[in-house]
């Protein structure tokens, strides 16, 4: 009995002490959050101090931990300040991580998708975060980054929401090469574009063919790594000369299911439109404005026809998974209506990516992506097939809502309704809401993305890697035109429908070794690589006369657009296209690092690259290799403690750059009726890539408690061995030849800084400046061509280039004058004299590009409130409007309005008739002649590009389940400008485009609403 009531007691003495330590622990949750920028911060390492006890947070930024009352919770995350929360008994802990502003402590995403601590690393890279892409959301979302990276220029082609955006890198480098800097997604390159087609003459009638950024979601980009420099972006090769852009997205991590919802809705309006006259009335047969004043003020008719634009752009992602299988699916949604009214864009976006972890060392992810893309409508530069000619041109004082309503008749003779206008005899003027109507451009666009890694830790020093991915791109572009289209050009109509595919399937093998050998680093990654792409396209093209027989007409019946209504289909391959082409460029390569003490760095890099561009000369294959090195003062030297970090580095490499296909065997070209045309150019056997020649130096640093960060980057590039054609000796039979000659060299500098204050713990301020300046010139061309290279033409505007010039000289013509420096007329009509068009005629005046960028970013946060602003700026360059000088010679603008007020035109003391002067020197039509030079205005500015304010509502809907609401708008006004437009102008992508206003859509002004919500 005895022993039997000891083992009760006993028992009961021992519950009541393991009671009792149950009772000393519990369990604590929270979420852990960016102060800066409010978002759930993935991965924060949670941990009970003095322990081994700890967590990470998941993707919504929520753990949960067991602790006893009187732990202490250390939260430390990469480049955020360590926080410790002693827990006191509580059991929900919430935490705001602050920056500590060193960027150098990151881990940075470099070439071939290999991450570095970015202290270690010999170039200058930045990351930027996803949040500088969704927050203040664009389209196309890489635009959202401009102004904020030094020596990085993004400037928006005018072609509205699905378009394109030239994007470059210090400066222009290749002549008749690309210029626009690789994208990598994933550690992968990525197709660019489905067509390549971009707007490229004053002419009209080219589209703009969109690019990859616009087809990626946002809200799916965990960050963003530029690698600005030939350094930086070696390890890919030829296709990657003009640097990099790597986008990291987000995947799922263990944890509980977690959702995200983004909804971003604008609305947009225009930011600058020109300034017309109002006061003359319509002259010469319904067409210009140089007619009697009228009896009261016309109004705006570009404000008549320009709309209210709104874009909304949704998306939702789901992720969650355990240690062994993580998954991560997203769709986006834009839907657009843009300014001018029937342009629509619409685009879907379906993402997953799924990992698995197998046998503990080997890692298997696999991805798919599916985009498609709609726009109707949508904008180009030019003067045909633009709205915009007619809506700005269109006469003073007549009956604008008749023509809106009316913009067709009845033709009885065709049996079908015509373009009913002021005047229809002139092709670059037509009635706005017919080219809206009848002359409507459709794009349909399906990109297509399946791709795979597996990676193998053979040791914990020791793996290997093997990537592949294969895009699939299609698109229909329809642009049929109904009879009477462009000054009845086409009398029966026309009928364009033509398919575009593009194919790339890219590969890689990685192997790689990290280990420290006491105060030594070594790493080393060696691999092989391949790319193999192909393009085809089908056009059908169909237009003429009504057929009556073999050989006498063309269509059937007006406005039917089906090929069984075309007597034949006119599509041919240009002399300079293929309706196929493939291409392989097939590379080995290998990077080292050598470390010594966290402190001194040297890196070495190789590549040789293997292109089918290359058959049939001397070689195929080209090699280059690049080294570096970087030394952290602070390791090796006591530097005080307002020194946190001070990093010195340099590098030197060479980078060669791809060339077309068919160049070393050009190919015939099939013609109409089965018609084989030989090649007008000399096939080149001697083909050499182009190769840039890169020296970088620079230097980072943090201060003041990691409070002050800074960076300095000075660079010199030289590109050598330019590919481009020159004429052929006469007795060849050939029009032209191609060579490889020229030095184009870029030199200058980058500059950031940052500062981070925390005044108390509801108020913080963070700033950012980034400057640039690039000096450009044209060291070498080729004897050749002693007059220069012109590489593009605006009807008598010419960006030429000659030796001892830069990319981008414009030159000009101009009005005749007599010795003294005085306007000359002609004795006949009282006009100016117009110089001519050839080189020798022509004046140069001035450059196309900007010397000096700047961007400047504020952050303010008072406790749930985050109020943020960037003003960025262009400083020097030149930009050409076509437009102004069309207003000015149909007599619409208000300079026009006001000479005839004034009753003449004083220019250098000496009198003209207002007519007289603008009919002349103001244009009339896409080829007249007229003086460009007083069109050539000044493109510096500077504009307030975005701004925020936000609240969170944190806990809204459970523990760390927040709702972010923000006032946003971007392009809000200009604090200076000199051009009567937005001087950041492009009609596309190519090269010495940009700068050339031609009836373009203007920038968009947008203000509206983001949200985000995290369950």
């Amino acid at each position: 009995m005895q022993k039997r009531s000891f083992l009760v007691v006993t028992m009961f003495l021992i519950g009541m002490f393991l009671t009792g330590i149950y009772a000393q622990t519990i369990t604590v949750s929270g979420s852990v959050t960016s102060k800066e920028m409010s978002d759930p911060l993935i991965g924060v390492n949670v941990l009970v101090k003095g322990t081994t006890n700890g967590t990470v947070t998941d993707l919504n930024g929520h753990y949960s931990i067991t602790v006893g009352p009187d732990d202490v919770l250390v939260f430390s995350y990469i480049s955020m300040q360590t926080v410790e929360e002693a827990v006191k008994g509580r059991k929900v802990i919430d935490v705001s991580m602050v920056s500590d502003t060193e960027s150098l402590g990151e881990v940075v995403v470099t070439a071939m998708g290999i991450q570095r601590q970015s202290e270690t690393l010999t170039y200058s890279a930045q990351t930027v975060g996803g949040s500088d892409v969704n927050d203040i959301k664009s389209v196309n979302m890489i635009n959202s980054l401009q102004g904020k990276s030094a020596g990085l220029m993004i400037t928006p082609n005018s072609t509205g929401a699905g378009g394109s955006s030239k994007i470059l890198f210090r400066g222009n480098k290749s002549i008749s090469g690309s210029n626009q800097p690789l994208i990598v997604v994933d550690g992968v390159p990525v197709m660019n574009s489905v067509s390549g087609a971009q707007v490229s003459s004053n002419y009209g009638g080219e589209r703009d063919g969109g690019d990859v950024m616009s087809t990626i979601n946002p809200d799916d980009i965990a960050s963003i790594t530029l690698l600005k420099g030939a350094s930086a972006a070696a390890l890919y090769g030829a296709v990657a000369a003009n640097g990099a852009i790597m986008i990291t997205t987000k995947s799922a991590q263990s944890g509980k299911v977690s959702i995200n919802v983004s909804s971003n809705t604008t609305m947009e309006t225009p930011m600058v439109l020109p300034e017309f006259q109002n006061t003359y009335g319509v002259s010469d047969n319904g067409t210009y404005s140089w007619g009697e004043k009228l009896a009261s003020e016309a109004p705006n008719y570009a404000k008549e026809f320009y709309r209210t634009g709104f874009t909304t752009n949704n998306s939702i992602s789901l992720a969650g998974g355990n240690e062994n299988i993580q998954a991560y699916f997203s769709y986006g949604n834009v839907y657009s209506e843009g300014m001018t009214p029937s342009n629509t864009y619409r685009s879907h976006n379906l993402n997953s990516k799924v990992g698995f972890n197998v046998l503990k060392n080997i890692h298997i992810d696999f991805s798919a992506k599916y985009t498609n893309q709609y726009v109707k409508n949508q904008a180009a530069a030019g003067f045909l097939f633009n709205p915009l000619t007619g809506v700005y041109l269109f006469p003073r004082g007549e009956d604008w809502n008749y023509y809106k309503n009316n913009f067709e008749v009845y033709d009885e003779s065709r049996g079908c309704n015509i373009q009913n206008w002021t005047n229809t005899g002139l092709q670059q003027y037509s009635n706005p809401y017919w080219t809206l109507n009848r002359q409507t451009p459709i794009t349909d666009r399906h990109r297509y993305e399946f791709g795979g890694s597996i990676k193998w830790d053979i040791t914990q020093d020791l793996n290997i890697q093997g990537r592949m991915r294969y895009e699939r791109g299609e698109e229909r572009w329809q642009h049929n035109l109904y009879a009477s289209s462009i000054a009845n050009l086409y009398p029966m109509g026309r009928m364009k429908d033509n398919r575009y595919f593009s194919d790339q399937l890219y590969g890689d093998v990685l192997l790689s070794y990290s280990h420290t050998f006491n105060d030594f680093l070594v790493s080393a990654t060696a691999g092989s690589s391949f790319t193999k792409s192909k393009t085809a396209h089908v056009d059908l093209w169909a237009e003429g006369t009504q057929f009556t027989s073999p050989g006498n007409g063309n269509i059937y019946y007006p406005n039917i657009f089906t090929p069984n209504n075309y007597y034949g289909n006119m599509s041919v391959v240009g002399k300079n296209d293929n309706w196929n082409t493939e291409k392989r460029l097939n590379a080995v390569f290998a990077t080292a690092q050598f470390g010594y003490k966290d402190g001194l760095f040297v890196d070495v890099s190789v590549r040789n690259d293997w292109s089918s561009a290359l058959a049939y000369t001397e070689s195929c294959s080209f090699f280059y290799p690049s080294i570096g090195g970087s030394f952290l003062l602070d390791r090796f030297v006591d530097m005080g403690k307002n020194v946190n970090l001070l990093k010195v580095r340099a590098s030197y490499s060479i980078v060669g750059n791809d060339v077309p296909v068919f160049m070393s065997n050009l190919l015939y070209s099939l013609q109409s009726q089965g018609a084989i045309t030989p090649p007008e150019n000399a096939p080149f056997r001697t083909l050499k890539p182009e190769k840039t020649h890169s020296i970088e130096v620079g230097f980072d640093g943090t201060f003041f408690q990691n409070r002050l960060t800074m960076g300095l980057t000075y660079y010199k590039t030289n590109t050598k061995n330019q590919f481009f054609s020159v004429a052929a000796p006469y007795e060849s039979g050939l029009r032209n030849r191609y060579v490889n000659a020229g030095n184009v060299q870029n030199q200058g500098f980058e500059f950031s800084a940052g500062w981070y204050q925390q005044f108390n713990d509801d108020f913080s301020w963070s700033t950012d400046l980034n400057l640039s300046y690039n000096d450009n010139k044209i060291v070498e061309l080729v004897d050749d061509l002693p007059n220069g290279l012109t590489l593009t033409d605006f009807g008598g505007a010419k960006i030429i280039l000659k030796k001892d010039g830069s990319y981008g000289d414009l030159y000009v013509r101009h009005i005749m004058r007599d010795e003294n420096g005085r306007p000359m007329k002609d004795e006949t009509t009282g006009n100016p004299i117009v110089s001519g068009d050839t080189t020798e005629d022509m004046i140069y005046a001035g450059n196309m590009n900007a010397k000096f960028n700047a961007g400047w970013s504020n952050t303010f946060h008072y406790k749930d409130f985050t109020l943020s602003f960037l003003i960025d700026g262009k400083f020097g360059g030149k930009v050409l409007s076509m437009t102004e000088a069309t207003l000015d010679g149909w007599g619409v603008s208000k300079r026009t309005g006001d000479a005839r007020n004034a009753g003449k035109v004083v220019v250098d003391g000496v009198e003209f008739d207002p007519k007289a002067w603008y009919t002349t020197t103001g244009a009339s039509n896409f080829n007249s002649p007229y003086a460009n030079e007083f069109y050539v205005y000044d493109a510096t500015n500077v504009r307030l590009r975005e701004l925020s304010l936000g609240y969170t509502f944190r806990n809204l809907f459970g523990v760390g389940k927040n709702l972010t609401a923000a006032i946003i708008g971007r392009n809000l006004f200009f604090f200076y400008k000199d051009a009567p437009m937005d001087p950041d102008v492009s009609a596309g992508t190519g090269n010495g485009v940009q700068g050339v206003d031609m009836f373009a859509l203007p920038t968009s002004r947008s203000f509206g609403l983001n949200l985000k919500l995290n369950f």
